[in-house]
């Protein structure tokens, strides 16, 4: 599942809130988008799989919540990655991070924290 940017924005008011959102709640976090391009992009996030909605009544108006964490999407998009870019190998991730020198000192160290952590519990 790939999110637009502008998808995103509308994914991100909603995980943000925590709860179903209306068109008209959503259009008041996002003040620069139209009441119909938010309905377009809800309408393509609902075909992808990433949100449901219902409608309220015999007006326009929907309510909207997530169908997917955005814990749960940030995985999938990081494997996805991996997977394409990497051929699954985390290692080959990170090792082409410290070959672009894209890691400060504090990074490492904090990755090393990390990965101590962890393997300290799965022991």
């Amino acid at each position: 599942m790939n999110i637009t940017k502008a998808e995103m924005e509308i994914m991100q008011v909603i995980w943000d809130s925590g709860k179903r959102m209306t068109t008209k709640e959503i259009g008041e976090k996002l003040p620069d988008k139209k009441t119909t391009t938010i309905i377009t992009l809800a309408g393509r996030l609902i075909d992808k799989g990433a949100l449901h909605s219902v409608k309220l009544g015999r007006s326009h108006a929907y309510e909207y919540w997530a169908a997917i964490t955005e814990k749960e999407y940030l995985n999938r998009q990081t494997e996805s990655f991996l997977e394409t870019i990497h051929n699954g190998s985390a290692k080959s991730l990170i090792s082409s991070l410290f070959q672009a020198e894209n890691l400060t000192k504090k990074d490492i160290e904090e990755l090393r924290a990390f990965i101590n952590s962890e393997a300290d519990e799965n022991d």
